[in-house]
């Protein structure tokens, strides 16, 4: 394998989405549009809502707080553990989008025999397909993050005089990003290999993304605490399942499926 043809393949792609703005367009300004809502969302909240809405979800480090502190206490909990996944998740849905128009659209634009005609192995073809997703999720998560960050910390000190980012549990969500962008992106990818066109693929891809959704939830409703040693975990069986995943891609992508 030559990562200069990966690159090639990655680069390709990545200059046909950001030719576009019909298609980059929604891919940046949907996380960046949660990065500033969902602070101010938070703040809101946080100094009209705190005490009413931790006794109702039981929320303990709330519930217990002193009446003057539940305001910052549920700040700094709906900040790090509802909306930080979803900051976390968003880019990657977005960039799903890239991923169903990876081989799906190359047949409708007719130029897969004339990809199938390089000189490229399939690993370096599905890595760089792959790529051509999974780079903006993750750059685009990392300005995400940036941005909610800063405006957290600007919302929080104003009104609380105090910083409540970053903390590990967030960093460490940050570290996740790549790991949890990897595993629906080489399946989208996969799908649209063996599907005939690009809306067929992004149906089953907005099924596929669905899951994303669950880490927020799930703390919402007291499932998950996303402390350290869950975003470890978290991080540690991404890892290996991404691993497993893209050995499996591998056995089951053939570039004949690409003309069939």
């Amino acid at each position: 394998m030559k990562l200069n043809k990966v690159y090639q393949v990655t680069w390709k792609d990545v200059k046909e989405t950001f030719s576009s703005i019909l298609i980059f367009g929604p891919m940046f300004g949907i996380p960046l549009a949660f990065a500033v809502i969902l602070p101010v969302l938070s703040l809101y909240i946080a100094v009209h809502e705190a005490p009413s809405i931790a006794a109702a979800i039981k929320i303990p480090n709330i519930s217990a707080a002193l009446p003057a502190f539940k305001s910052i206490a549920f700040m700094d909990y709906f900040s790090i553990n509802i909306l930080g996944p979803i900051t976390m998740t968003m880019p990657i849905i977005t960039s799903a989008v890239i991923a169903a128009d990876s081989f799906a659209g190359e047949k409708e634009r007719k130029t897969a025999e004339s990809l199938l005609s390089t000189p490229l192995s399939k690993t370096e073809l599905l890595l760089g397909k792959i790529f051509a997703s999974f780079l903006p999720a993750v750059i685009m998560a990392v300005i995400a993050f940036a941005l909610y960050g800063s405006i957290v910390n600007y919302l929080s000190f104003q009104q609380f005089h105090l910083f409540i980012l970053p903390t590990l549990p967030w960093l460490l969500m940050l570290a996740a990003v790549p790991f949890l962008a990897l595993a629906p992106i080489s399946i989208v990818v996969l799908i649209s290999s063996h599907v005939k066109g690009v809306k067929e693929a992004q149906q089953l891809t907005s099924l596929l993304v669905l899951p994303l959704l669950v880490l927020p939830f799930a703390s919402l409703l007291g499932l998950a605490s996303l402390s350290v040693s869950f975003m470890l975990y978290l991080i540690f069986f991404l890892a290996v399942f991404d691993f497993v995943l893209f050995y499996v891609s591998l056995a089951v992508f053939h570039r004949e499926s690409l003309i069939s």
